[in-house]
């Protein structure tokens, strides 16, 4: 799979999930998805909400995500799965 149809499909799985109701409840809203291109891929994931993330969030998208990722079987290879808040400094 190209890397960038990668990305596109690994960000519709991380959409259907914001979809759920559990992330609705926590107000959680998708902001970036970057996929590297190395034989050992970083699957960066950036969440937020107003107020902004705190480490519950982004463990419990993590743990979620970690599992549908891992259920497509879209990476064969090892990969590495970062979460995070796009930080206070970013521009909407």
């Amino acid at each position: 799979m190209r890397s960038e149809q990668l990305k596109e499909t690994i960000k519709e799985i991380a959409e259907k999930l914001m979809a759920r109701e559990d992330m609705q409840k926590r107000s959680l809203r998708l902001d970036e998805v970057f996929v590297s291109n190395s034989s050992r891929p970083v699957v960066r994931v950036y969440i937020d909400k107003d107020g902004g993330v705190n480490i519950s969030d982004i463990e419990y998208f993590h743990r979620e995500f970690e599992i549908l990722l891992d259920a497509e079987d879209l990476i064969k290879s090892k990969y590495t799965l970062e979460v995070s808040s796009p930080g206070v400094d970013k521009k909407r």
